[in-house]
């Protein structure tokens, strides 16, 4: 594992003094493996919507606590925001395999109707 990302939960939210909803979120580092998607599995997502950029590997599947956004610093050093749109447990292994892509903001995750 030659690579970090983090994952972020979901944002919960709380209220100030004055009634504003003020969002929280809580982040921890995974480290994990970046590997290259696909051409077959690119095009066959794009098909139903879908534009995978990234998988990550991770050692262990207990590491991952079904978060749905990541952030990840890539080779550019650019900060990207990203949504999980699979995992998947690989066969006879401990690891997990997330498949993310780009988050461009609010409401753009697929199945949100956006």
């Amino acid at each position: 594992m030659d690579d970090v990302i983090i994952l972020v939960k979901t944002p919960t939210y709380t209220r100030d003094e004055e009634g504003n909803m003020i969002p929280s979120t809580a982040e921890r580092q995974v480290l994990c493996k970046n590997e290259s998607v696909s051409r077959a599995e690119f095009y066959q997502a794009a098909q139903v919507g879908m534009h995978p950029e990234y998988i990550f590997v991770l050692s262990h599947y207990m590491d991952y606590e079904g978060e749905k956004f990541i952030k990840y610093t890539d080779w550019t050093n650019t900060v990207r925001d990203l949504y999980v749109s699979r995992v998947y447990r690989r066969p006879g292994t401990t690891e997990l395999e997330i498949v993310a892509e780009e988050r461009t903001g609010h409401g753009n995750e697929p199945g949100s109707g956006a």
